[in-house]
């Protein structure tokens, strides 16, 4: 069954992809989240210069979850990704917008613009335990 089946478009959501370059909205079967994201996302301005975000997450694949979640420049939560299963999408949220996302290694949507990524402290035991955390979900 394609995602397309499992996921039908509604009027609206084929009115976001229909202002989407061809070859994009074409990845919208196999990729439906990542595209109709792409599509809202779509005529938002890129961040300012010098923009310094509040919240960086990043999402991994099909994960509900961020696989890496910084606040005010401190990792909260990372969930490791396995070396052995190659993501096909990757999708950057800076503070609540889409802001990145990529699908099978392809760019479809970049509005980081000026934005200053955060020198990210890390505290060694969150570390620890998100590790931990991520391999008893297995």
């Amino acid at each position: 069954m394609s995602p397309s089946k499992f996921y039908p478009f509604s009027d609206y959501d084929r009115k976001q992809l229909a202002k989407l370059p061809p070859d994009i909205a074409a990845l919208a079967d196999k990729y439906p989240s990542e595209i109709l994201n792409t599509a809202d996302s779509w005529d938002n301005l890129p961040f300012d210069a010098n923009y310094f975000p509040e919240c960086l997450e990043v999402y991994s694949g099909d994960a509900d979850d961020a696989n890496i979640f910084v606040l005010n420049g401190v990792l909260k939560d990372y969930v490791p990704s396995y070396a052995e299963k190659n993501t096909s999408s990757i999708t950057v949220m800076i503070d609540g917008e889409f802001a990145y996302i990529e699908v099978e290694g392809r760019q479809v949507l970049n509005k980081l613009g000026g934005i200053v990524l955060p020198e990210v402290a890390i505290n060694p035991e969150l570390l620890i335990q998100s590790i931990l955390k991520g391999e008893n979900n297995d």
